[in-house]
């Protein structure tokens, strides 16, 4: 499997639909669980950290906040230790609410690291919540 080391950034991007109207910007939230624990709101990272896990780069972006567009989502991030599929660690961003994308159990993910993360032995794939935007 895959591994997202400190020594890239990795950039996924996911395609979410926009609300039909106008809500105010999300601050997404992106955490890992085990084996290495991260989480950071925002574009928060960590600096002078030994011993553990942080964000060595962290970023969240959009390509559009029109109405009901197609809306590219687009996560850099460089965790400070390995986090490798292989370990089943995941990586939730969460806080996207608002969007009309229905739940879907394999979005596609694309991006330069988008295959570095799977769905039932499916790269490429992530899973998505509407209602809780996760």
């Amino acid at each position: 499997g895959a591994t997202l080391s400190g020594l890239a950034d990795a950039v996924v991007a996911i395609v979410l639909q926009n609300g039909a109207s106008a809500v105010a910007a999300r601050l997404p939230t992106i955490a890992t669980g085990p084996p290495q624990a991260m989480a950071s709101t925002g574009s928060t990272v960590g600096v002078l950290g030994s011993g553990g896990g942080y964000w060595l780069t962290l970023l969240v972006s959009e390509s559009t906040p029109a109405n009901s567009a197609s809306n590219t989502i687009t996560v850099t991030l460089k965790p400070s230790v390995p986090v490798s599929q292989a370990d089943t660690a995941v990586i939730t961003v969460s806080g996207l609410t608002g969007s009309q994308t229905a739940s879907n159990t394999a979005l596609p993910l694309g991006g330069q690291q988008g295959a570095a993360f799977a769905v039932g032995g499916t790269s490429s794939r992530g899973a998505w919540t509407q209602d809780t935007g996760t």
